[in-house]
């Protein structure tokens, strides 16, 4: 008995510390003014692909665990989208974590891992991943970060981007947010 209610609040415990993540995750639509060079609508929505004129773009991303939890606190430490800056034929990416609790961002690609270079802006964690190429972010992305509440350890999640819903916003966006 006693074990079972040990089990109990420790499941409690860990969906009050969810909830407070969730509570805490910053949802609220931002709204840009303006145009780009090439008469695009800064806020508007265009499908991002290899032909798409050069920019900076919100693109919503949807994250994919092998565990419900891991899933559930990934999505509570991170924005839902990345920024991705395309110039030619090179890409960036931001990846945008609303904690420190899950830092040390590190994108796998073939078992290998490439390091982001972390500024914070706010309260929002953004690694960057320079020289990609659009094979690079086109499909699954294999993300790994270091837990540092409860877990202590590194651990692994993909995330998919949704180029169709991508949005232009000023490169000085990214200062306010």
């Amino acid at each position: 008995m006693k074990k079972k209610f040990i089990a109990l609040f420790a499941v409690a415990a860990l969906l009050s510390v969810m909830a407070v993540f969730a509570a805490c995750k910053n949802s609220d639509p931002e709204t840009f003014d303006g145009a780009d060079e090439d008469g695009r609508t800064y806020g508007e929505v265009y499908e991002l692909n290899e032909a798409t004129a050069d920019g900076w773009y919100r693109v919503p991303a949807e994250s994919f665990s092998g565990s419900t939890m891991g899933k559930m606190m990934v999505d509570n430490t991170r924005k839902d989208y990345v920024t991705v800056i395309k110039s030619g034929d090179v890409y960036s990416l931001i990846y945008h974590a609303t904690s420190g609790d899950m830092n040390n961002t590190r994108l796998v690609y073939d078992g290998e891992e490439m390091q982001a270079q972390m500024t914070l802006t706010g309260e929002v964690y953004n690694y960057r991943f320079d020289n990609l190429t659009w094979e690079d972010i086109s499909g699954e992305i294999a993300v790994r970060v270091y837990v540092a509440t409860m877990m202590k350890r590194d651990t692994n999640f993909t995330i998919q981007l949704d180029f169709a819903q991508a949005v232009l916003v000023p490169e000085d966006s990214f200062a306010q947010n």
